[in-house]
């Protein structure tokens, strides 16, 4: 089926992966030889969709005939969030990129033709539609408008979804938002689930209820289909039991907590053991009605085809449950680590732990840092405008929240809801990166965990702006258990001018930032932390469309350390204090540095002996 904006509407099942041995269907060498006899394009548009075809070749480095022309090569390999800085300037150029190479798919492939025949069909879509154009007159918020513009062109979108499976607006109901919950993905999956929200919320305009379904579609976040099934109660309630038992210890009974919990192996024991069921239910070897989860986790043979799902789910895609070798290997051993709680021998999944070759991959990947972490710092270290971006990062983010402030106040105004929102996450991540680069690299659960208030508070911010920025993070609240204390002075470049700024200027627009004893406050709950999962999404979001550099909150500790140590390798004690850590791991996670140094210098002297 043709989706007409772009993504599969396959299942999420039926994805054909771009490297295919065997290419069966239209190629982009097909594309590419269609794209140069269109007539109704100009010669300027037919250049750039040729050109964006031909780079696609060059990227994936395989020749265009042996690339199928598909829509979910847009959708797999080049995301909306997939700008690499070392093929694009911008992020902006890159997704003019991604525009065009859709545009001649979508042409090529007859998505267009097909939106066309859709569009200029006349059916309840058509004048239900016609009937909200009223809403939209006038201008908002002054009692004319009803009803946003946006939301109209999104529900005309949103019609040729459902033209496309045959439906009118009165056909959809509870059990079709479902179907087509599972039939989408990512974006798309979204808009289709603002449309369905929507349509009910037209209902308070009695004029429209003709066209409307005859009963509300309800489609809730509680009635979405969760993109993994849950399991039955009994099991997660057994899985937590007895992931609580292995991962917490030294029970206090003054404070009536555990003084040891260790909450990141909890995280991935649970992420193991759900895995581990779903695997178990697909292939039948565990069914509805059992309780006791323990038989299973017994079972030798059910044990190794387990593994060997895990581990043959490296050839899948993300969205049908892709598990990197290191992942799988990382899953097993804290199933064993429970077996072996639970009194079960653990010498058979021992064995597949030491002598499988994925298994024994997935410890060799174990040890060294990520391809993608990699790839990361060996950018920053060779290219200088990457490197410029990275280190100048809270720059670019303060002068990009003082835009709208500076606009509004220029127009005599307040700042609206949505502007408001921007310069705080702006300010918000402006001031993370001056703390980071300025002061030192810490975590982003630690950052957003630090106080600014009170005598123990962990961040002193001063009266004086000549005055260094103390910083101060227990023990007790560090990854590695070790106290992290760091100055941050003023100098010339402006990370403490710029965190000055964010605690005078951006923090106390968050809602409740008088009451927050926290640096960064959270926006909806009063006296809790900005969250950090969300702070880092946004993060990363910002600095791939603002500075043009894409990376996550961690990626600034990966960044500052191979930097430095390809700059001052000798320093490793001193680097390896700033981002605490221990030298060996330094070491271990950092070699390649050094490595690819002794190599260059290998090839230096073998020049030298042909110079002779």
């Amino acid at each position: 089926m043709l989706d007409l904006t772009g993504h599969s509407s396959l299942p999420k099942r039926h994805i054909t992966p771009v490297n295919t041995p065997a290419v069966t269907g239209p190629t982009l060498a097909e594309l590419q030889a269609h794209v140069a006899t269109r007539i109704d394009i100009s010669t300027k548009t037919q250049d750039r969709y040729l050109s964006a075809i031909e780079r696609v070749g060059a990227l994936l480095n395989t020749p265009l005939a042996m690339i199928p022309a598909k829509l979910t090569l847009v959708e797999d390999r080049f995301p909306l969030t997939g700008f690499n800085p070392d093929y694009w300037s911008t992020d902006a150029a890159y997704t003019l990129f991604r525009r065009r190479l859709q545009a001649a798919l979508k042409e090529f492939l007859g998505v267009h033709a097909e939106a066309a025949r859709l569009r200029a069909m006349d059916d309840d879509w058509t004048w239900l539609c016609a009937a909200v154009e009223p809403l939209t007159k006038g201008k908002l918020g002054q009692g004319q408008s009803q009803w946003h513009p946006m939301k109209l062109a999104a529900l005309k979108t949103f019609a040729l979804v459902a033209r496309a499976q045959g439906w009118q607006p009165r056909d959809l109901d509870l059990a079709r938002a479902r179907q087509l919950d599972e039939m989408y993905i990512g974006n798309k999956r979204e808009a289709n689930r603002r449309a369905l929200t929507r349509l009910d919320d037209l209902r308070g305009f009695p004029e429209l209820m003709p066209w409307l379904p005859p009963r509300p579609i309800g489609f809730s976040s509680q009635a979405r289909v969760p993109l993994l099934a849950p399991l039955a109660p009994p099991w997660e309630h057994q899985i937590c039991t007895w992931v609580d038992a292995v991962t917490k210890s030294g029970w206090d009974p003054v404070t009536k907590s555990y003084s040891d919990d260790h909450k990141g192996h909890a995280h991935v024991m649970r992420s193991a053991l759900r895995t581990t069921l779903r695997i178990t239910v697909g292939q039948g070897l565990l069914v509805s009605g059992v309780e006791d989860l323990r038989p299973l986790l017994a079972d030798d043979e059910a044990i190794c085809a387990i593994a060997g799902e895990m581990f043959g789910r490296r050839l899948r895609s993300k969205r049908d449950g892709h598990l990197e070798p290191r992942t799988a290997r990382k899953y097993l051993k804290a199933l064993n680590q429970l077996r072996a709680h639970l009194g079960i021998d653990t010498t058979l999944l021992d064995q597949v732990l030491a002598n499988n070759k994925d298994a024994r991959k997935g410890k060799k990947d174990d040890e060294r840092m990520t391809p993608k972490n990699r790839a990361f710092c060996e950018s920053l270290i060779d290219k200088r405008p990457i490197r410029k971006r990275f280190l100048t990062s809270f720059e670019v983010l303060r002068t990009e929240a003082e835009l709208p402030m500076e606009r509004a106040g220029l127009e005599q105004r307040e700042l609206t809801g949505h502007e408001r929102a921007r310069v705080r996450m702006l300010g918000s991540c402006a001031c993370f990166a001056a703390i980071e680069i300025g002061g030192a690299p810490i975590r982003v659960d630690n950052a957003m965990q630090l106080t600014c208030v009170g005598e123990d508070a962990q961040i002193r911010i001063p009266t004086s702006w000549k005055k260094p920025i103390k910083v101060l993070i227990p023990a007790e609240a560090t990854k590695n258990k070790v106290e992290i204390e760091f100055p941050i002075r003023a100098n010339a470049y402006g990370c403490h001018d710029t965190i000055l700024w964010y605690c005078r200027v951006i923090r106390p627009m968050f809602p409740h930032a008088a009451t927050s004893p926290y640096l960064f406050p959270a926006v909806t709950v009063p006296g809790a932390p900005l969250n950090a999962d969300y702070f880092g999404a946004e993060f990363s979001a910002l600095m791939r469309t603002v500075v043009n550099l894409p990376m996550t909150p961690h990626q600034m500790r990966h960044g500052q350390t191979s930097l430095l140590l390809d700059k001052y390798p000798n320093e490793i004690e001193v680097i390896a204090k700033r981002i605490d850590d221990r030298p060996g791991t330094l070491r271990q996670f950092y070699g390649w540095i050094s490595a690819l140094k002794l190599v260059e210098r290998g090839q230096d002297l073998l020049v030298g002996l042909m110079d002779d």
